[in-house]
């Protein structure tokens, strides 16, 4: 089990590791600040029955949240993968399309807090990237 942090504002990413520290997520957490790398990464691993809990911003230069999806989706990757997405953006129609992936289990919107990842302990398909009490 791993989670992925995908997201071109390394701040994000540290405020994400943080927060995830506080509430116990398991700390095998691999950083990304584009989405090229992290579809890399998840290619190299992609017999190995691992799940991953995947929290991918949609708005990125390079390939963007919805073409790391894409892509995912194309190399036969989405199986064993969960995908909160986190954005910026307040566009109903990002929403509405984030429905059209299987593998989207959750849609947030910036800024987040700590009770957007205490909310993940009450989830049954997160709950097992939670250290154990």
């Amino acid at each position: 089990m791993k989670i992925i942090l995908v997201d071109d504002d390394p701040i994000v990413i540290l405020l994400q590791k943080k927060l995830m520290e506080k509430v116990g997520m398991i700390d095998d957490v691999i950083t990304f600040t584009g989405g090229e790398e992290a579809v890399s990464f998840l290619e190299s691993v992609q017999n190995t029955g691992e799940d991953f809990l995947v929290f991918l911003d949609i708005n990125m230069p390079g390939l963007t949240g919805w073409q790391v999806l894409d892509k995912l989706i194309d190399l036969e990757l989405d199986t064993n993968i969960s995908v909160i997405i986190i954005t910026s953006s307040i566009e109903q129609a990002e929403m509405e399309k984030s429905t059209e992936y299987a593998q989207i289990i959750d849609f947030w919107i910036k800024p987040f807090n700590l009770q957007s990842f205490s909310r993940l302990k009450e989830r049954e398909v997160t709950q097992k990237f939670f250290k154990e009490a």
